[in-house]
């Protein structure tokens, strides 16, 4: 009797998740996810304690800010934050930044 030989391909599961996340439904969803927390990440957790919602939509970030004053003075730097924002994802992502 002859050894049947294994047909399958023995991958790593780093190299399965890797392709389930690669597919361009998953890809898309896991790339805004980690767009709206970037926000947190690079603003840190005073502004993060003022922020509502943050939700990315067609290029445009957009923030629900709590404080007016604090939505005035971000104001005055959203092309700067967009700037670090996109830095921090590693390119282009954000066109522009809005503040509600």
């Amino acid at each position: 009797m002859e050894r049947s030989e294994n047909k399958f391909n023995i991958k790593s599961l780093k190299d399965v998740l890797k392709d389930v996340i690669t597919q361009k439904p998953l890809k898309k969803g896991v790339q805004n996810i980690r767009i709206c927390n970037s926000w947190g990440e690079v603003m840190g957790g005073n502004i993060q304690q003022y922020t509502s919602q943050v939700r990315f939509s067609h290029k445009i970030l957009y923030i629900n800010i709590n404080s007016a004053p604090l939505k005035m003075e971000l104001k005055y730097r959203l092309e700067i934050i967009k700037e670090q924002l996109n830095t921090h994802l590693g390119g282009e992502f954000i066109r522009k930044v809005v503040l509600n």
